[in-house]
């Protein structure tokens, strides 16, 4: 213990700073002792401080999950600050996570606590699904930790690497030599597990109650679900197929496709036996104009092609006739996946970094750096590539054949993107949900294998979900209005796609999710949760942070007529005041209402150079010198929100203004903006999480910096309240 007291003196921690290692000796030493410490031997004191450190600390475990081991009087640093500052703690590792308990437990506990954000994975748990990379630190010698090692020495220092870009780095200088080595090589043994029911979904799903999960959005296990998007898109020629209902015809492909309504099943089986992994064409999306888009693997080498002639004539006779289909090979229009991944692999060394001394040395070079790793031109070729699909859909009203090698890659990514640009159901938040478990879930994109969630001799992570959603949230930033969901919850689903909890993104097809969810002894069947059920991750006042509010005021009905009404006094208002007659000429053009909103049914990105960006939210989330306190995109989205949130108010106002003057007794309830600012949600929850959320760049992923370095620019969300119109006690008032 006297070693820590002189760690602490060494380091100059500040006593009383919350959370700071100062703060829990300072709390030891006003334990209700007797004697004063002066008076105490070395080992009463030892003695003492150990039991305070190793107060009774337990982790918040999931059904399933199972505690490993743990270790004592590990510090916590904090990023950034040259491993000089940190918390005193346990650190645990279970079955499922690596989380980490500090014993002032009024960093978690009471009014001060830090507010959770999700219910199921807290602020201190590392999901093991989560790390991507382990290294140990000793003696000055940094080692990277592969799938199999085991650590013999005494480590000094934990890195954690995680796929959210975060960096954890726990110290072992305190720590008993038994506890060190055991920890490090359970965190190895179950970080890297090489089969699938060596995942903690496996425990976790058994231990669940059997249930059937509901969500608005469709799973497409059912022939209905099919039946409703081929409705949707008007499609008669083209029909649900259930020949792959055993998985005899492809294992990589669903139960149920859809295909030319003029193909027999006879005739399908005998065609995937010249597919590469048996996976025939099949259909994504039709557009209005009648042509379709259509994927498919390669065919085998030495097959014949005449079953690739009898394809494309039955999905020709299924759109039309509008022509040949026009073949897109994804192998030669998108990246390799080799680029992609040595790419991907330069651009993890950018974002994951933890101290002030590497940030200072990649910021005096950031542009040039990120030029190199190439990422931003990967993306540039898929958005490209995407474009040219969709011009030929929707331009030349041709129908499209999307292939690739296998058929599990770019042929997710390259239909997914061309539906988004071509279809604004996709642009809503179930439609984009219904759009990512039709295209990649289904039709078999592998999660696991590419994810890196089981550990396979010669795998290497394969990043193209991830692209895929850069990929979207450029054309967010191009289209702001018209997504209804918002940036924050692109990057939640890439937090959720390595969470390792849900089924949507844990397997490399529906037929391994069959043979998972099947305990070959007692025969007993069980289901792991979709992830689009939110509300077992988030209470409503963060869901209200998936919302767009660009979008709201586009197309909700309402918002929109109290729009157009402002806009039409607005330009009133000029012509009274005599303005120049060309600035009101302007102006008139600018808020035309005659503008056709069918254009904006479909939007076609710009895939320039100039036009690529960083996704910053996403990617520089955790680093602390890059966050812009009480700033960034944060702040212009909630100034959205509350312009939202007062025309609403005003709005409803109005009614009740004009039912008063009417004497009519019926009081129209007040719409909903599903915002961050609504009144009608849950009011102490919100109040707490809006006053006690600090804002920051990354808002609402990283807490912002510590108090003592916030100073005056400390901003909470409540401050965007101030001088609003909005009424919070509207429910005690007149109306």
């Amino acid at each position: 213990m006297s070693s820590f007291i002189s760690y602490i003196s060494r380091n100059e921690v500040e006593k009383g700073k919350e959370g700071s290692p100062g703060e829990l000796f300072t709390n030891f030493r006003r334990t209700s002792y007797s004697l004063p410490s002066a008076d105490l031997s070395q080992d009463e004191l030892d003695k003492r401080a150990s039991a305070f450190f190793q107060t009774d600390l337990a982790p918040h475990m999931l059904p399933g999950e199972r505690l490993v081991t743990e270790a004592d009087s590990v510090l916590s640093f904090t990023p950034f600050t040259e491993k000089k500052k940190g918390i005193s703690g346990k650190l645990f590792v279970t079955n499922f996570k690596v989380c980490f308990l500090t014993a002032d437990r009024s960093s978690y506990e009471g009014p001060s606590a830090k507010r959770q954000r999700n219910k199921l994975i807290r602020d201190t748990d590392i999901p093991l699904t989560n790390i991507d990379a382990i290294y140990q630190v000793v003696s000055g010698k940094r080692r990277k930790l592969t799938p199999g090692t085991t650590v013999s020495n005494i480590t000094k220092y934990l890195e954690l690497h995680c796929k959210d870009f975060r960096v954890h780095t726990f110290g072992f200088k305190f720590s008993p030599k038994d506890q060190n080595k055991k920890l490090l090589n359970a965190v190895v043994h179950h970080a890297y597990p090489s089969k699938s029911n060596l995942l903690f979904a496996f425990d976790y799903g058994k231990s669940l109650p059997k249930q059937d999960y509901l969500c608005e959005t469709p799973l497409y296990e059912e022939v209905s679900d099919w039946e409703l998007e081929l409705n949707m898109c008007k499609c008669t020629k083209w029909r649900v197929s259930e020949v792959n209902k055993s998985f005899d015809m492809s294992i990589s492909l669903p139960k149920l496709i859809v295909v030319p309504g003029v193909l027999f099943n006879t005739d399908l089986m005998t065609a995937s036996g010249h597919y590469v992994e048996g996976r025939i064409p099949c259909w994504c999306y039709t557009h209005k104009n009648g042509a379709s888009l259509v994927r498919s693997a390669d065919l085998i080498p030495d097959a014949d092609t005449k079953y690739q002639d009898v394809m494309m004539s039955a999905v020709q006779m299924a759109d039309q006739r509008l022509g040949k289909p026009i073949v897109f090979d994804l192998q030669e229009q998108c990246p390799s996946i080799k680029d992609v991944q040595q790419s991907f692999e330069k651009f993890k060394e950018l974002c994951l970094i933890e101290t002030k001394k590497d940030f200072l040395v990649q910021d005096s070079s950031w542009m040039s750096r990120l030029d190199d790793t190439e990422w931003l031109h990967q993306i540039r070729h898929c958005l490209k590539c995407a474009r040219e699909v969709a011009d030929t859909l929707h331009g030349k009203k041709r129908t499209v054949f999307i292939k690739e090698t296998d058929g599990r890659h770019y042929t997710c990514l390259v239909s997914s993107l061309v539906q988004v640009m071509l279809n604004p159901k996709c642009r809503t938040q179930i439609g984009l949900q219904a759009l990512i478990q039709r295209e990649w879930i289904a039709m078999g994109y592998p999660f696991q294998r590419n994810g890196g969630l089981v550990i396979k001799e010669g795998g290497e992570e394969v990043p193209l979900f991830l692209l895929f959603l850069d990929c979207v949230w450029q054309i967010l930033q191009q289209f702001p209005s018209a997504f209804a969901v918002s940036e924050t919850y692109l990057t939640t689903l890439w937090d959720c796609a390595s969470s390792g909890l849900f089924e949507t993104f844990l397997f490399d097809s529906i037929y391994q999710q069959t043979r998972f969810t099947s305990d070959g002894r007692s025969l007993r069947r069980f289901r792991l949760p979709p992830v689009w059920d939110w509300s077992r991750q988030f209470n409503s006042s963060d869901q209200t942070i998936f919302n767009n509010p660009l979008y709201l005021m586009k197309c909700n009905v309402n918002l929109k007529k109290a729009i157009q009404e402002s806009k039409r006094k607005v330009q009133s208002s000029c012509r009274k005041m005599d303005r120049n007659e060309l600035y009101a000429y302007m102006l008139n053009n600018m808020y035309s209402d005659d503008m056709e909103d069918e254009d904006m049914n479909v939007i076609l990105p710009e895939y320039a150079a100039p036009v690529i960006k960083l996704w910053t939210q996403c990617y520089v989330r955790w680093q602390a010198p890059a966050q812009i306190i009480g700033g960034g995109n944060p702040s212009m989205y909630l100034q959205q929100c509350l312009i939202v949130e007062e025309i609403i108010h005003l709005q409803h106002q109005i009614e009740l203004l004009q039912m008063k003057t009417q004497r009519r007794t019926v009081v129209a309830p007040r719409p909903q903006s599903d915002l961050i600012f609504s009144v009608d949600m849950d009011m102490p929850t919100s109040t707490e999480f809006l006053t006690n959320t600090v804002l920051s760049s990354s808002f609402p992923f990283s807490p912002g910096p510590s108090k003592e370095d916030q100073q005056l620019l400390l901003t909470p969300i409540s401050a965007y309240l101030v001088n609003s119109a909005i009424d919070y006690d509207y429910r005690n008032s007149d109306d």
